[in-house]
């Protein structure tokens, strides 16, 4: 078999741009994508199935007069034919090899669909009707499912919005196909071919296209916005505008000359169309595939043992006779902001006689050592934050499939760790990969969200489960400097998990997107809040300096890093204090009710570490309206050091 430049010319594989599109978008649309087996499946269908597809048409037909791709095609011979059959082979056998068994069944379907429009044993092409339909279904709906299975592995499920969009690609041909027929009435007549090109004529083949294009858009709408992605829609009428321009001018040509139905003008349509779909398409893999994050869900819990504030400080006031004492409690006690506090202990509301965890005083003393300490963290630490995790709707089906655990605590260490525990008690994946936030404070849940945040932008599947747990009101102690009045009075114990991933989830109203992260370190702070371990638990420094640090510093960073307040719709702010939520609306200028959801967490839990600003931001995700869409989250919490730490989403 001798091939020359006339057999391979007769491929026609320039013309495989015209036919893109539909692999482009099916790239763009694939939840998972296997590069390796993307790359060879674009390579198959593009330089071996549509060649061989077209040279066998080529081949049966014979064609005189100018084809697609070709204004004056040479004659085939018989060498063009063995091509064909030894390029579908290959194809099928690269198939079997490079990408998947059920990519390579529908290459043998697209191929004998493909010889039975063309052969002269069948000839579908002869009928108007059917074979229209097979060009439609097989170059429309077929080749987007066969290219997410090329480009995934495996076929999509036949819900609703996959509905519209294997519609949307078949009206896409449905408008194309004839449009590409409408020069070729006479060739086609003399070859015995009706098409349904030439049974609507020249001015309803214009017509025609028109209204599936029209059905294209609505089914690509309904895709779009089912999806919660109608801003899509959009972004692809830009790119389809100058086909219409060109389509319109060239219906007003044909409309005034029937002899502008021709070879060039076909061509000059096809070339404009391909150039605006591939580039369209290309422009939604580019923004599909750019790696982004999202908060899908964020679930809470708190120990059993609820206090009142009153109660919480009448144990603390019965722990020293002295009036001074007593009075300054009383005061920073009234100031807090504070109605609830949760904790592990039981002792809070109870006789000295009945306490389970202090010294059986009412003086406390000698008190609990930390080793105690450590003791009933561990006891009560991985109970709480199963309790969290459990709360993540489907979290069953969704455990296998975690690829990340990132725990976050500063009130209590042991080994194995509390991320081993809740492997251990969840059953989940032992090859999880594990990491952890400690002794970071009351932002590391920011910073555990920073470190989510990278993984899944580096890793598309990713799903990373943060689990913050903080039991505070263990190193309670028998102090009463202004450090310890303030610690004892505000901190409580609770726990938060949140669920990042690379794809959106539809937990929320909205998909909540992570944008960026901002840190800054106030070291003129450094030991207005800061502690350290002793033979009794924490030695607490908790300065009321610290509100008069932040609110001197927020707006000149934000402004650093070119953030206005009034950019920002919600807000999910760090309720370190009364004093401190009260001093940082006060620095913004904002109005207290755009932090209501901080003063309510504040109101009742108190401040309990790192998972308290994931309380107020699971309370203003659960509040989103249908009118936030796009509206923008500041989120802040302050830590040791002084250090700010920021995070900024997006409901998209």
């Amino acid at each position: 078999m001798s091939i020359d430049g006339n057999t391979i010319k007769l491929l026609r594989i320039p013309f495989s741009f015209f036919l893109l599109p539909l692999f482009l978008f099916a790239y763009s649309q694939a939840q998972t994508v296997i590069h390796h087996q993307a790359l060879f499946a674009f390579l198959i269908i593009h330089l071996l199935i549509y060649p061989a597809s077209n040279g066998y048409n080529s081949y049966v037909d014979k064609d005189e007069d100018s084809i697609g791709g070709l204004e004056k095609p040479p004659m085939p011979t018989k060498s063009l034919f063995y091509l064909t059959i030894f390029l579908d082979f290959t194809a099928i056998v690269l198939a079997l090899l490079f990408v998947n068994t059920m990519f390579a069944g529908c290459l043998v379907l697209y191929i004998a669909a493909s010889r039975a429009y063309s052969s002269r044993q069948v000839r579908l092409k002869k009928y108007p009707i059917i074979g229209f339909l097979t060009v439609v279904i097989f170059q429309g709906a077929f080749t987007y499912y066969m290219s997410i299975a090329g480009v995934s592995g495996s076929a999509f499920v036949l819900n609703e919005a996959h509905i519209y969009v294997l519609l949307g690609c078949s009206f896409q041909i449905a408008g194309a196909y004839p449009l590409t027929q409408v020069y070729q009435h006479k060739q086609d007549l003399k070859d015995g071919v009706v098409t349904l090109s030439y049974k609507l004529g020249y001015i309803g083949t214009f017509l025609f296209t028109a209204l599936m294009f029209l059905l294209c858009n609505v089914f690509y709408y309904l895709y779009f916005t089912s999806k919660d992605l109608g801003m899509v829609f959009y972004i692809i009428q830009v790119f389809f505008l100058p086909i219409v321009v060109y389509f319109g001018y060239w219906f007003y040509l044909v409309w005034k000359d029937r002899g502008e139905a021709n070879f060039r003008n076909t061509m000059r349509m096809n070339w404009i169309a391909a150039i605006c779909m591939n580039s369209c398409f290309i422009v939604l893999i580019v923004i599909n595939r750019i790696p982004l994050s999202y908060i899908s869900a964020i679930e809470t819990a708190v120990p059993e043992h609820c206090y009142s504030q009153e109660a919480l400080t009448s144990f603390y006031l019965k722990s020293t006779d002295d009036l001074t004492n007593k009075r300054k409690i009383k005061i920073v006690a009234g100031k807090t902001g504070i109605e609830n506090r949760y904790s592990v202990i039981s002792d809070f509301d109870k006789s000295p006689e009945d306490y389970e965890f202090f010294n059986k005083t009412a003086t406390l003393l000698p008190e609990p050592t930390l080793t105690e300490r450590m003791q009933i963290y561990q006891r009560h630490a991985t109970k709480l934050s199963k309790s969290a995790i459990e709360k993540i709707k489907g979290f069953e089906q969704i455990k296998s499939t975690l690829t990340h655990l990132i725990t976050v605590t500063c009130t209590g260490l042991f080994a194995p760790g509390l991320d081993v525990e809740l492997m251990r008690e969840l059953d989940l994946n032992p090859a999880i990969q594990r990491s952890s936030v400690n002794f970071m404070g009351c932002n590391a849940a920011i910073i555990a969200l920073k470190n989510a945040d990278a993984i899944c932008k580096s890793q598309p599947g990713a799903k990373v489960l943060i689990v913050c747990t903080e039991l505070c009101t263990i190193h309670f102690q028998k102090r009463y400097n202004d450090d310890y009045l303030l610690s004892n009075l505000i901190f409580g114990d609770g726990s938060a998990a949140v669920l990042v991933t690379a794809e959106p989830d539809k937990h929320y109203i909205h998909a909540v997107q992570i944008d960026t992260f901002n840190s800054l370190i106030l070291h003129n702070g450094y030991s207005d809040m800061a502690w350290q371990l002793s033979e009794t638990g924490f030695i607490m420094n908790l300065s009321s300096y610290v509100p008069d640090l932040i609110r001197k510093n927020i707006k000149p960073m934000m402004a650093k890093i070119g953030l206005a307040a009034e950019s920002f719709k919600h807000w999910a702010v760090h309720p370190g204090g009364k004093r401190i939520v009260d001093d940082f609306a006060s620095a913004l200028e904002l109005d207290k009710c755009h932090l209501a959801p901080t003063y309510n967490v504040l109101k009742n839990y108190g401040n309990m570490s790192s998972p308290t600003v994931l309380f107020v931001l699971k309370e203003v995700l659960e509040k989103a309206k249908p009118e936030n869409a796009g509206n923008r989250i500041f989120t802040a919490a302050f830590g040791p050091g002084l250090s700010i730490e920021t995070m900024q989403l997006r409901y998209v």
